[in-house]
């Protein structure tokens, strides 16, 4: 995908994507993906990563991995033994 951006001017609103999740508490949307989502809030968050990484907001795809792991970590600790 970042061979399709390369050739798009600097300027361009396509090239230039500014995060908007990079400063998100994890925590919260972790809570709030699995109130949405319920059982599909991992899946939730890792398709949030891929359009970040795809858009080019590095800071976001960052962001939506630390959601999806401490989603798993949550799942983990949870699950019984």
């Amino acid at each position: 995908m970042r061979e399709i951006f390369e050739h798009y001017p600097t300027d361009c609103a396509a090239a230039v994507t500014p995060d908007i999740w990079s400063d998100g508490d994890i925590a919260v949307t972790s809570h709030a993906a699995k109130s949405l989502y319920g059982p599909n809030a991992k899946t939730a968050a890792a398709w949030c990563a891929l359009g970040a990484r795809s858009d080019g907001r590095s800071g976001d795809f960052s962001f939506w991995v630390m959601v999806f792991k401490h989603l798993s970590t949550e799942e983990i600790a949870a699950s019984p033994v």
